[in-house]
């Protein structure tokens, strides 16, 4: 239903508690909210916390990002339809208080991950790391949504020319990081108009 649109008496009904009994825990549907999304946020946490044990190779660790989150979205869908109902417009003022929260984990992550690549040489050095970070986090996001949302399940099957399975989008994530990221791939340098 959307953050605005839910009702808290239908929340206590389906939870099969009381008005009370859950006034006595949250003070109000904001605050129930941002306990879901902290909840979501461990989620996420941990998913990063396993990659960074994933090995010492960055493409493995992007990997297992990308099988972390898979498995998340098969095993808690609905802590993803919360994250995916704070990109509507009824939620914008929620997002302008909590966005940067929730995405510092994934930015700080990613960085983390890019980074020791660098040191270790699996990524070129010349390689801007933020915009690098944004464009795995844009493509995990779409690969992540794609996988509760039938509109983006579409989209993603429209631009890879049909439905491919998960484990296969993450091999073929996993190249295409690889072409891009890694030494030897002479991306020419940006110039001035």
């Amino acid at each position: 239903n959307g953050y605005h649109r839910t009702n808290i008496n239908t929340v206590a009904s389906k939870a099969g508690i009381s008005i009370g009994a859950l006034y006595k825990y949250f003070s109000s549907k904001e605050e129930l909210f941002l306990e879901t999304l902290r909840a979501g946020m461990g989620l996420i946490e941990d998913v990063y916390s396993r990659a960074m044990e994933a090995g010492t190779d960055p493409f493995e660790r992007i990997r297992a990002v990308f099988l972390g989150v898979l498995c998340q979205s098969r095993e808690n869908p609905h802590a993803l339809r919360l994250y995916l109902s704070l990109l509507s417009p009824d939620t914008d003022e929620i997002a302008s208080r909590y966005a940067r929260t929730i995405e510092e984990v994934g930015c700080a992550s990613l960085k983390a991950i890019v980074n020791q690549g660098i040191a270790s040489g699996a990524i070129r050095p010349g390689i801007d790391v933020n915009t690098a970070v944004l464009f795995l986090d844009n493509h995990l996001m779409m690969f992540a949504f794609s996988q509760i949302s039938r509109y983006l399940r579409i989209r993603q099957e429209t631009f890879l020319g049909g439905g491919m399975d998960p484990e296969r989008f993450m091999e073929e994530t996993m190249r295409v990081c690889r072409t891009m990221f890694a030494p030897g791939c002479d991306a020419a340098p940006l110039t001035e108009a």
